[in-house]
């Protein structure tokens, strides 16, 4: 019998390990690779790689420490802040990776910018991609796990019915063909590449194209291109002829001209795209244009073409949802820009896990008078990391007595504290909610009955308190009440609703 009993449990660890490969066969495997631009970015790819949407999702596949990673750091400083999907999958290769996520961080005026894309290694297509602003690295750390979603969520939605088209993006670090044509002189290489990206991931997260962004094919083609024009005597009488004859007139499209229509073209071909979107970029006087058209790649034709003017280098990255929508030629686009600029608005405050905005009630005792006490109270977070929290206290029963009898007792307590507060999200507990520590005050009034006597007292009072949000729903905490000659103490628990908006 117990042979047998042996055996059984024997064939259902074999069982059960076997399953556990065929499961992680059936999952991509994901390569993380270290976010390029400063410090944070090994702190961000370690905490994306551990996040349990991605390991739902993917088998993780570690990075080397050895030579090849050496190789892989080198590749990513030459991509900079543009995604090259070339180099990307390259990388994915070298490591036996289905997927790869490349990040970038930067500055940004005064606050920094991540960028995440998530590539596909056999394919080179950008899946889905992320970017938020933040300002220290604790805010970053807050926005991991909504990044861990946004970039999971492609993989566990149902496949497309039949095929997209494919757009290849140019990168604008591509010389300008015409020398007389203007150029961005007080806008950095860098900043361009940003907005190309973050232009690239708004395409890539609309579904409505299958974006490559293969900067390396892109700029060796133009490179080509560019050796075949080398009389610029015969390439000026061209472009004369070319404007007598009225091909440079495109009416109601961006401003452009018809040796840099056939240089995108050339380089979209070569990217093996249907289309491929063309990027430019002009100084004005205090600001600048970001001109965006999407070409056909076989005729040169202008499918969508849209002009803007931005500022700085937030200004510009605002825009580029905006530009993604117009881009798509959607009737809708302008009320969907509206929409998406309230919920920005909103979702500066509350899609923020480090910024906690809420109303409960709670049920507690002082462990004398008062010793039932009931609050309403509510937080406001304006700053990130920390809350303002404004409540009110009534209390019930006193510990007081004399010949059986009870004093009647009643207080009121309004109070206000100011508290550090440490999401759950950015650290590595698999719920929500957070930690709180303040300090603060409030005036106690208070008033006692007995046999008919009545005594009211009032005084303000210093708070110390500390406590847990539990899944956003339960809080637990202490405070420390004194005037300074006395102390008391306050548990209570309770229920909150936190006021969250979910990130697009």
């Amino acid at each position: 019998m117990v042979k047998k009993i042996t055996v059984a449990v024997f064939c259902m660890g074999l069982t059960a390990l076997a399953f556990a490969q065929d499961e992680n066969r059936a999952r991509p495997r994901l390569g993380i690779l270290p976010f390029s631009g400063n410090a944070d970015g090994g702190i961000a790819a370690t905490l994306l790689s551990s996040r349990p949407e991605i390991l739902e999702a993917f088998t993780v596949v570690p990075i080397p420490g050895d030579a090849a990673g050496t190789l892989i750091t080198e590749r990513l400083f030459r991509m900079g802040s543009f995604v090259d999907s070339d180099i990307v999958a390259g990388i994915g290769n070298m490591i036996g990776a289905d997927y790869v996520i490349a990040g970038h961080l930067r500055r940004m005026g005064n606050s920094n910018i991540v960028i995440a894309t998530l590539i596909e290694v056999g394919t080179l297509r950008l899946v889905a991609g992320y970017h938020r602003r933040y300002r220290t690295v604790w805010e970053l750390r807050g926005h991991i796990p909504s990044m861990a979603k946004a970039l999971v969520v492609p993989m566990s939605g149902p496949p497309p019915g039949g095929r997209v088209p494919s757009l290849a993006v140019a990168p604008l670090t591509i010389p300008a063909i015409i020398p007389e044509s203007p150029s961005p002189r007080n806008a950095r290489n860098d900043d361009l590449d940003t907005l190309a990206t973050i232009l690239a991931i708004e395409i890539a997260n609309s579904g409505e194209y299958a974006v490559l962004p293969r900067g390396s094919v892109m700029l060796a083609a133009f490179r080509e291109w560019e050796t075949r024009v080398t009389d610029e005597r015969l390439v000026a009488v061209d472009r004369l002829l070319d404007f007598l004859i009225g091909i440079l007139e495109f009416p109601d499209e961006p401003p452009g001209n018809f040796e840099e229509l056939a240089a995108v073209t050339e380089v979209g071909r070569a990217a093996g795209a249907d289309f491929v979107l063309s990027l430019e970029t002009r100084a004005l006087a205090a600001t600048n244009m970001f001109v965006a058209r999407i070409l056909d790649t076989e005729t040169g034709d202008p499918v969508a073409g849209i002009q803007r003017e931005y500022r700085g280098l937030a200004d510009g990255v605002n825009l580029m949802a905006e530009i993604a929508m117009q881009l798509d030629d959607d009737p809708e686009a302008a009320w969907r820009i509206d929409a998406l600029n309230r919920h920005r608005r909103r979702a500066n405050l509350f899609a923020n896990p480090t910024r906690f905005w809420s109303l409960g009630v709670s049920v507690g005792s002082a462990l004398n008078d008062p010793w039932l006490i009931g609050t309403v109270q509510g937080t406001l977070a304006p700053l990130p990391f920390s809350f303002l929290r404004l409540g009110f206290d009534v209390g019930f029963l006193s510990g007081l007595e004399q010949a059986g009898d009870r004093a009647g007792y009643f207080s009121t307590y309004p109070f206000a504290h100011l508290a550090f507060f440490l999401p759950f999200e950015i650290l590595p507990i698999p719920i929500s909610g957070g930690w709180y520590l303040g300090a603060g005050g409030g005036l106690m009034t208070a008033r006692y009955d007995f046999r008919g006597l009545a005594v009211s007292e009032s005084g303000f009072l210093a708070d110390f308190t500390t406590g847990f949000i539990i899944s956003n729903i339960i809080d637990i905490s202490y405070t420390m009440r004194t005037d300074f000659s006395s102390f008391g103490s306050r548990v209570s628990a309770g229920f909150t609703h936190r006021f969250r908006l979910r990130e697009r």
